[in-house]
């Protein structure tokens, strides 16, 4: 579950890195602190939107999460874990002219064939076939903004079932 969080994490850090706030500073979080205390002081001084919530890394960064996670599925010797999700950026472009949008909030998700398919509430580890998120956005208040149909996105293509673009698991420069 860890390696789960951690992948989805470095995904959708990587998928949205152009849309990033440049210069962000998260503060200073005590290792020596709980977890709860921590949660606590992210929820205290900080909202889910603006300059210091989403932060640019470098591409060597970036390169070793990805590193990371592809040795933890035992990549490129077994090729049958979740390496990326893609999504289409007009799609995104369009929905984001929408003022009310602050944040963009991504949950994970079993795609429609596969829970349609029988295998509804049960562990997909990280299947291509088997996952996906669902994106919506969210305004000041933390309420719910809907897309133009009254509703939220998915579509989302899974590597390695689909790999547009550069076939490499790394980000190329």
């Amino acid at each position: 579950m860890k390696n789960t969080f951690l992948l989805i994490t470095t995904i959708t850090l990587i998928t949205f890195i152009a849309c990033n706030k440049e210069g962000a500073n998260f503060g200073s979080i005590s290792p020596s602190k709980n977890l709860t205390s921590n949660i606590q002081h992210y929820s205290s001084t900080m909202r889910y939107a603006g300059s210091d919530y989403s932060q640019s890394i470098t591409v060597d960064t970036a390169n070793g999460m990805i590193s990371s996670y592809l040795s933890s599925v035992n990549y490129p010797s077994t090729d049958t874990a979740l390496r990326s999700l893609t999504f289409d950026a007009d799609t995104l472009r369009a929905y984001l002219l929408n003022p009310n949008i602050v944040t963009l909030k991504f949950m994970f998700a079993h795609q429609l064939t596969y829970k349609n398919g029988g295998f509804s509430g049960q562990y997909a580890g990280m299947q291509p076939t088997a996952m996906t998120m669902v994106v919506v956005g969210l305004d000041n208040s933390d309420h719910y903004v809907l897309n133009n149909r009254n509703g939220v996105f998915e579509d989302f293509s899974p590597c390695p079932n689909y790999c547009p673009g550069n076939s490499g698991a790394l980000i190329n420069q």
